[in-house]
């Protein structure tokens, strides 16, 4: 067991992950395979299609983002897309559309812009499931012939009365 003092995490736990100081700016596109903490400034897109990006309380981005979850302490300009959640913690500062399954804005947050709320994958296999539904309209023109024997029935019916205006 060690006995040197731990610090606790700021932003949450970061798994292994980058991060991107204070002091630095970026200008460009970052893509990448691991999560990745932004505290500085930066100007360009973000791809992190299967790990966390997380906004820091001083770090400011101009530009699109795409990942799996995205944390938002800072400042983001832009459009935000995540395959599972968007947080926007209190004091953050959002301006762009949100796209994600579970989008959370806290109090005091500000926000301006359209949340879209996206489905998780268990909706597709119903849809697998309507499909052979929409095969059976295919299958409808064997059912037709019952609906014209349906209609034959109805023509005798229509003969019907001739019968009883003879015998009346």
């Amino acid at each position: 067991m060690s006995t040197h003092p731990t610090r606790p995490a700021e932003y949450g736990t970061v798994r292994s992950g980058a991060l991107i100081g204070k002091s630095l700016e970026i200008t460009g596109e970052i893509r990448g395979a691991e999560d990745l903490v932004i505290d500085g400034r930066m100007k360009g897109d973000i791809e992190l299609p299967d790990h966390r990006l997380t906004i820091g309380p001083s770090g400011v981005l101009h530009g699109k983002i795409r990942a799996r979850e995205i944390v938002v302490y800072g400042t983001v300009q832009g459009n935000l897309e995540a395959s599972e959640r968007v947080e926007i913690k209190k004091n953050a500062r959002v301006v762009g559309d949100l796209k994600a399954q579970r989008p959370v804005i806290e109090d005091e947050a500000y926000f301006k812009g359209n949340v879209e709320t996206t489905r998780t994958e268990a909706p597709k296999a119903a849809a697998a499931a309507a499909q052979p539904a929409q095969a059976a309209p295919a299958t409808q023109p064997a059912a037709q012939p019952s609906a014209q024997t349906a209609a034959a029935p109805a023509q005798s019916q229509g003969s019907a009365p001739r019968q009883e205006n003879r015998k009346g």
